[in-house]
């Protein structure tokens, strides 16, 4: 009979269990690079949705004080429309500008608010939104993800006058 030491054994052992660790941090550094690319495609879709957000917020209101100013619609979608592409190729927003054409970006007026009845009049409010923002991805791509649509909507209606406002709270009171 063949009897093996034990410094024979744990010998034997280690050559069965060579190729483990290579398997183990291949699957490791895999991980981490999936990690790591939704960390940075996700934040840089949350840039992005934030930077058309603030646009199409300004669209909005801008589209809200033209409409009632001047109670035509056709200014307000101008308006619009001219505030977000001036926005759109500001410092900052060159994804935007590049993927968003401004035929894309969508104008709607209604007479209420909840609901928002599209085409309802007389117009008082006004929705600006954007359905299919999309942005390339990085290192997501590993995973089989090739883009990233985001979307945003933003609206607007009138300034209430002082006598119709209610429910203020002053920030600072001033006395004597």
């Amino acid at each position: 009979m063949n009897r093996l030491s034990k410094s024979e054994k744990i010998g034997h052992s280690r050559t069965r269990e060579r190729g483990a660790i290579l398997v183990l941090f291949t699957i490791g550094m895999l991980m981490i690079i999936v990690m790591a690319g939704l960390a940075l495609d996700i934040s840089h879709a949350l840039l992005n949705k934030s930077r058309l957000q603030n646009t199409l917020d300004a669209a909005a209101l801008t589209a809200a004080k033209t409409l009632d100013q001047t109670a035509s619609t056709t200014e307000a979608r101008n308006a619009a429309l001219a505030l977000f592409t001036s926005n759109a190729i500001t410092a900052g927003n060159g994804e935007m500008a590049d993927n968003v054409d401004p035929s894309e970006v969508i104008v709607e007026f209604s007479a209420t608010l909840d609901p928002f009845n599209v085409g309802s009049s007389p117009a008082e409010y006004v929705r600006v939104r954007v359905e299919d923002f999309t942005l390339g991805s990085w290192l997501i791509q590993v995973i089989g993800f090739d883009e990233k649509n985001v979307r945003a909507s933003a609206v607007a209606g009138p300034s209430p006058t002082i006598g119709e406002a209610c429910d203020i709270v002053p920030l600072i009171v001033c006395g004597d």
